[in-house]
């Protein structure tokens, strides 16, 4: 890992500083707009982070060599979503606003049609590596992984491939949706399906 990655790492223990930080400011010396600012902190921090970080350091589809002592940009965006990864009741929360889930996807950086229905245990670990059609609905605790370790010419390697799914197609509930992973539209998925790109990673 190069001294970007290694200094990158280190983003999940100084979010958990800053939010413990602001919260014990709030317990020993409260003002209203505490309140204000703690969801900036919990939700609005990360993302931002991460936005500046891509205009600098794109990524797309492709796969990395594990060996070889080069940046990669994915690791950083996978640090910034780490705390929402950790404590997944976090972002569960965002689902008490009806559509709020699809816009915070948007803004990691995901393609999210309208009327989409997500239920509060769906899990996203790649929020900017997804496109969803119009009126999509995904089962309890369905999770969608963007990216895997595979072997590749003989050497480990990251590979990212986003997740497609099309309008109005049924995700069932214990879904797992890998890498490279397609369900066209108005497809319905059984109850604990496991789905990801059968091809060759290249």
């Amino acid at each position: 890992m190069t001294i970007g990655g290694k200094i990158i790492s280190l983003f999940p223990l100084f979010y958990l500083v800053t939010v413990l930080s602001w919260l014990f400011k709030m317990f020993w010396h409260f003002e209203f707009y505490d309140f204000l600012i703690l969801p900036v902190i919990i939700y609005l921090f990360p993302l931002i982070l991460h936005r500046i970080h891509f205009l600098f350091f794109p990524f797309d589809e492709g796969h990395w060599i594990l060996s070889e002592k080069k940046y990669n940009p994915w690791w950083a965006s996978h640090m910034f979503q780490f705390p929402f990864i950790a404590c997944p009741w976090i972002e569960s929360l965002i689902h008490f606003i009806p559509g709020l889930y699809s816009v915070w996807l948007r803004a990691w950086g995901s393609k999210i049609g309208k009327g989409v229905f997500w239920t509060p245990r769906v899990e996203v670990i790649d929020r900017g590596l997804i496109e969803v059609g119009d009126y999509a609905v995904f089962g309890h605790i369905t999770a969608l992984c963007s990216h895997m370790v595979a072997e590749i010419e003989g050497k480990p390697s990251l590979v990212i491939k986003k997740i497609r799914i099309g309008d109005k197609a049924f995700i069932g509930a214990d879904s797992q949706l890998g890498p490279g992973a397609e369900v066209p539209s108005r497809t319905i998925l059984k109850v604990k399906t496991r789905l990801f790109w059968r091809g060759e990673w290249k």
